[in-house]
């Protein structure tokens, strides 16, 4: 990981804390990320991150909310932002970050990384700002190489007890402007039978798992939705679905077999729902 950053002067900085609120400029709903709490030792605690953006001007808003958080200039906040959302590129060590953003109390910095070292860097459009609802960092794609679809993370470090909180604690989040969150490529699906619908019998379709871009994780583990629900259709008729999600199907015992079945799968994950539709033949 890299804390190779210089903090330098902010006057305006301090000058926005309290106008934070005000400044931010009204977004959409955007993702919500989790963090736990109490896992900081002596850095900042990060609770929760939020992103919006708009898809017309390409503005980027990353809110960083929790306790403690840059509370001097030797706790600050790091923000990275892997701008191809492929952590085999950038920074390798910084799980493909190639832009970074430092925050301490009364100051801050800015960089990118050039491909072989991290370069302290001005953003035009970058803004920084702080308030009683954590810190707002907000920057076009414009300065992100015009990028609509990034990983990033945020961490809180203590840079003189050496502790530090990560958010996420492994890998990175993802956030698409198109998505307004997390980009959902696919959902991976479970079918009870495995082989199919059949006439007469009930069909039950899970989501397993969400397959978003490379995160970057150490451990991986299945992401799975943090909700979902099912709609279908036999040829022109509704079913009625029940069980979770309204995912368990009766499927007709007459005048179905051979009919197309489609089934809808709507997941919701990260403050993102998404909807897939899924086709199967009745045998």
């Amino acid at each position: 990981m890299f804390h190779k950053l210089r903090l330098k002067r902010a006057g305006p900085l301090a000058g926005v804390l309290a106008l934070a609120l005000t400044l931010v400029p009204a977004a959409s709903a955007g993702g919500a990320y989790s963090d736990p709490a109490g896992d900081n030792a002596s850095a900042g605690d990060i609770t929760a991150l939020k992103v919006s953006g708009s898809k017309a001007t390409g503005q980027f808003t990353f809110n960083i909310a929790g306790s403690g958080l840059s509370s001097s200039d030797d706790v600050p906040t790091f923000l990275y932002i892997d701008s191809d959302a492929n952590p085999l590129t950038g920074d390798i060590q910084s799980l493909g970050a190639d832009y970074a953003f430092i925050v301490g109390q009364s100051s801050y910095a800015s960089a990118h990384y050039n491909g072989s070292t991290w370069v302290d860097t001005t953003f035009p459009t970058a803004r920084v700002l702080g308030g009683s609802g954590g810190l707002f960092i907000l920057i076009n794609k414009s300065d992100l190489g015009g990028t609509s679809d990034v990983n990033f993370w945020a961490e809180s470090f203590d840079t003189v007890g050496k502790k530090w909180d990560d958010a996420p604690n492994d890998g990175a989040f993802n956030y698409s402007l198109d998505a307004d969150g997390p980009l959902i490529n696919s959902v991976d699906l479970q079918t009870a039978p495995a082989a199919g619908p059949k006439a007469g019998k009930r069909f039950v379709v899970t989501p397993t798992g969400l397959k978003l871009p490379p995160d970057g994780r150490s451990t991986p583990t299945p992401i799975t939705p943090e909700s979902y629900s099912c709609t279908a259709k036999l040829g022109a008729k509704t079913l009625a679905g029940s069980g979770t999600g309204s995912c368990t199907f009766a499927i007709p015992k007459k005048k179905s077999r051979g009919k197309a079945l489609k089934v809808t799968v709507t997941v919701v994950y990260e403050g993102v729902t998404t909807s897939f539709a899924y086709g199967f033949k009745v045998h």
